[in-house]
């Protein structure tokens, strides 16, 4: 039994593999430089835009079958539309987010944008699925909004730093006392009571220091420190 030193299968008496294309043959070797459609597709790497198609078309394949598992087993059940209007709502909240990015994955401000109109209609449409418009304008736009606005804002920073360390902590921390500031007032807000911030205070007294020190410790004392170098990445 002959066996091609290529992919090991048998080969018999021929002169080549019909596999691979590989010549056994050192005679015949040199007329066969070609070592097979398979052994060349298997080199072949698709572009990064086919990737993100295919990944693309999978996305929605596969949201579109959950939806009619959903939409088929909340009629089987009830007889009408029931519960299955949050999880398709889900869903749609899924592929709105997931195809800019897929589409065009070097405009950040395009899919970002996207997200926080996608996220408001989200919210929209759960709270409108009953009937009435409540929760959302009151409390879910408004606190979507802050934790977006303070995710851009630290986003940005960390872009424009020319050095990125301590000081990303540091603007995560300002951000997370922002948002609890403005969580706070929104609430407070709501629920109609005088304007009066007290946890959100004391999280922000905690935070706001460590980031200030962060910030220091970033320009001052590790000026040549990036977060690789200080955990060891």
């Amino acid at each position: 039994m002959a066996l091609c030193p290529e992919c090991k299968i048998d080969i018999g008496n021929a002169d080549r593999c019909p596999l691979c294309g590989y010549s056994v043959n050192p005679q015949t070797k040199k007329d066969f430089a070609d070592k097979g459609l398979f052994k060349n597709a298997a080199k072949f790497k698709a572009g990064d835009k086919a990737r993100r198609m295919v990944a693309l078309e999978t996305l929605v394949v596969s949201c579109m079958i959950a939806a009619v598992a959903i939409l088929a087993t909340d009629l089987i059940n009830d007889m009408r539309l029931s519960w299955s209007p949050y999880p398709l709502l889900s869903l749609s909240l899924l592929l709105s987010m997931l195809i800019p990015v897929l589409l065009w994955p070097k405009n950040p401000l395009l899919y970002s944008g996207t997200a926080l109109i996608s996220v408001l209609a989200y919210l929209l449409a759960m709270d409108a699925v009953d009937g009435s418009l409540g929760w959302a304008l009151q409390l879910g736009i408004p606190i979507s909004f802050i934790a977006f606005l303070m995710i851009g804002i630290t986003v940005a920073l960390c872009l424009k730093a020319k050095r990125r360390g301590l000081n990303v902590l540091a603007y995560v921390f300002f951000a997370a006392a922002g948002f609890c500031l403005g969580l706070e007032s929104i609430l407070t807000l709501y629920r109609q009571e005088p304007f009066r911030l007290y946890w959100s205070a004391i999280t922000a007294s905690a935070l706001i220091p460590v980031a200030l020190f962060l910030l220091y410790a970033h320009y001052r004392l590790t000026k040549n420190s990036t977060l690789r170098k200080i955990f060891h990445l």
